[in-house]
């Protein structure tokens, strides 16, 4: 299946050659994709702050995966929680579930697509009277790093709010702690000029990606709008209409999955909202049926986001199952870059190791 993306603020000029396919199937042995659901994840408080009115506001988080190189951070923001302006020490990613806040003064909710790239910032952020639930991605060193403190003390004075002492963590001897890094004991990755790029899912238009004809002869589709979009990097708000079918597959890149809403079936493993998907290069899944009322994902790529069908039987399975014709693809111009792969499968045969 293809996952892509638009970026409306980059555009892609130089043709990219991507690596070669080889002959043999890109799957690694003992490599898989790992299931999370968020419920099953306890919260860590990381902020706190006493608020006006004496009670106290935090943020916690829940970490499917935490590790030097890479973070996933499920981060809930009590209601008025105040967060400095910062930036993270890698590309970095935030998507809005739920709620809403005043991110760098502007109001936003849930829908909200956030790019920060290694040298920008964002916020301050400020949650709103119901919160704020998102989704937040760290590709290299997650560790924050404060930019513009008078921002952050403007705000808590407006509301008069108190910082509280950082609860504390013990991650392991790796860990060295961001959240007093202002850029004193080693320099800021700040590049000027470089700042973040905020948009809503509302401003993009769906695209149809794959289409199939069902039993009783209606249409459902996967359409997909599109935040980012590099050879290297894609970013993908994605629907799948009820009882649609796409084939086992993975990602030339490492690749994520956030169920939003309602729910699917990948190969026999169901996966309602809140489900947190890791998918590493070498590893697939599915096929994946989505669930009777559809499903809506957020899926990552870091790196190469074109995908390759693994076990063609396991989708003629899935499809006569529940008696679905598959339709031709859509035709997706994105340039001379682009080399569509949805419907390669690659061989099974696995690489040869020594």
């Amino acid at each position: 299946m293809l996952f892509l993306g638009v970026y409306a603020a980059i555009v892609l000029v130089t043709p990219v050659r991507f690596g070669p396919m080889g002959n043999t199937s890109p799957k690694i042995n003992g490599v898989e994709a790992t299931f999370w659901h968020i419920d099953d994840i306890d919260w860590t408080p990381v902020q706190k702050q006493r608020n006006a009115d004496g009670t106290v506001a935090a943020v916690r988080e829940k970490w499917p995966i935490m590790r030097p190189d890479f973070l996933s951070a499920y981060v809930h923001y009590d209601p008025g929680m105040v967060v400095r302006r910062h930036g993270h020490r890698s590309n970095h990613l935030v998507f809005v579930l739920d709620g809403g806040a005043w991110i760098g003064g502007d109001w936003y909710i849930a829908g909200t697509h956030i790019h920060v790239p290694l040298g920008a910032t964002f916020g301050p952020i400020v949650a709103g009277p119901h919160g704020l639930t998102c989704w937040e991605l760290s590709f290299g060193e997650f560790g924050g790093w404060g930019d513009e403190q008078v921002l952050y003390d403007r705000e808590i004075e407006a509301r008069g709010v108190t910082p509280l002492p950082h609860p504390p963590l013990d991650l392991g001897d790796w860990f060295k702690d961001p959240r007093g890094d202002v850029g004193a004991e080693r320099g800021t990755p700040r590049v000027p000029g470089l700042v973040e790029t905020v948009t809503t899912m509302d401003e993009f238009e769906w695209t149809e990606v794959k289409r199939q004809r069902n039993a009783d002869g209606s249409l459902s589709a996967i359409r997909e709008k599109w935040p980012i979009v590099q050879p290297d990097f894609m970013s993908a708000y994605i629907e799948y209409d009820p009882g649609m079918i796409t084939r086992r597959h993975g990602h030339f890149g490492h690749h994520l999955v956030w169920v939003i809403a309602g729910g699917a079936w990948f190969d026999d493993r169901w996966c309602p909202a809140g489900t947190h998907i890791d998918l590493p290069f070498g590893a697939a899944f599915g096929p994946i049926i989505a669930g009777a009322a559809g499903t809506c994902f957020l899926e990552i790529t870091n790196g190469d986001f074109r995908s390759w069908g693994d076990h063609p039987e396991t989708f003629d399975k899935a499809v006569a199952a529940h008696a679905v014709t598959p339709l031709p693809d859509p035709t997706l111009e994105l340039g001379a870059w682009f080399e569509d792969k949805r419907g390669f499968w690659a061989p099974s045969e696995q690489p040869a190791t020594s």
